[in-house]
């Protein structure tokens, strides 16, 4: 039995990595915040040990870790990546103070096996200039550091855009999948920005197979499919999969301030090959298998 810890366990990829992981038998170890909405993980919570704790508490931090003394640990935790995290403060203090106490008190485990941390393609931006791509950027030197320091087992897979089951309402595809459900208009920002959409299935293929490869240590892997989509386009698939024409309300000043436009950045797939892994759902496969999620699951999402 491997002992995981996995920090951000409430959030999209954290919540859907546990659902997965706990179908292993392995021992799993959540960290989440007292306030965590815990909607994702309300149903499987029980088979997991909970630990309430805020990451930048050094000193519960380290308690926890050395409790645990994890084999495999998953950094999923973050903040600023929605829209309704604006604060500046917290965006720093969680992801560069709170990565820098979690690998400090993991470096002292007598057993890591490996840790996975979670980048961003946001780091790609050519003008990192908000708080959000600044914290990314730290984030990932922080692990650089701790490899090369303490030789720790230390992996940073760069996410591009996820998407699929339990995606939170205000981020494009869940937005639009809602529409269709409930047949009812959707803002949504320009239709120009292009994005690397990769379903959340791949996302979890993908942290699977680095926690197995020791070749990857101290290394920074894209995870994405190299292919580039843009809004308009995600907007017209989503469409062909509504009974009635989707009412878009196109709202181009809902840009982010940190949007990365260089289109290079969706050919670049770093290190992908070292990884062993590529995208098996295509983005029309990924967005049937999301709608009928929705379906299932609409009484997940308030109206």
């Amino acid at each position: 039995m491997v002992k995981i810890l996995i920090t951000g366990a409430a959030g999209f990829i954290g919540a859907n990595l546990t659902r997965k992981l706990i179908k292993t038998g392995n021992e799993i170890n959540i960290l989440i915040k007292e306030t965590s909405n815990l909607w994702r993980i309300n149903d499987i919570v029980s088979n997991c040990n909970v630990h309430k704790i805020d990451l930048k508490k050094v000193k519960d931090v380290r308690n926890v870790v050395k409790k645990i003394n994890p084999e495999l640990v998953y950094h999923c935790a973050g903040h600023g990546i929605y829209p309704s995290q604006k604060d500046s403060t917290e965006i720093f203090s969680t992801n560069i103070l709170g990565t820098f106490n979690l690998l400090d008190a993991v470096s002292e485990s007598n057993d890591l096996h490996r840790l996975i941390n979670l980048g961003s393609f946001f780091e790609y931006s050519t003008n990192p200039i908000d708080p959000y791509t600044i914290s990314k950027i730290t984030q990932t030197k922080l692990a650089e550091h701790f490899f090369q320091e303490k030789k720790m087992p230390i992996t940073t897979l760069r996410i591009f855009t996820p998407y699929g089951r339990f995606d939170s309402s205000g981020r494009l595809i869940c937005d639009l999948m809602l529409a269709i459900i409930r047949n009812k208009p959707v803002e949504i920002f320009s239709k120009y920005i292009k994005r690397d959409f990769v379903h959340i299935d791949d996302v979890l293929t993908s942290l699977e197979i680095a926690s197995q490869q020791s070749n990857i240590d101290g290394e920074i892997v894209d995870v994405g499919t190299g292919n580039e989509t843009s809004v308009e386009e995600i907007v017209n698939l989503s469409n062909q999969l509504s009974d009635n024409d989707m009412i878009i309300n196109w709202n181009d000043k809902k840009q982010r301030e940190n949007d990365v436009s260089d289109e290079n950045i969706f050919l670049s797939r770093q290190n992908v090959q070292k990884l062993n892994w590529k995208p098996s759902i295509s983005l029309e496969v990924g967005l049937q298998k999301t709608l009928e999620w929705y379906k299932q699951n609409i009484n997940l999402y308030r109206t």
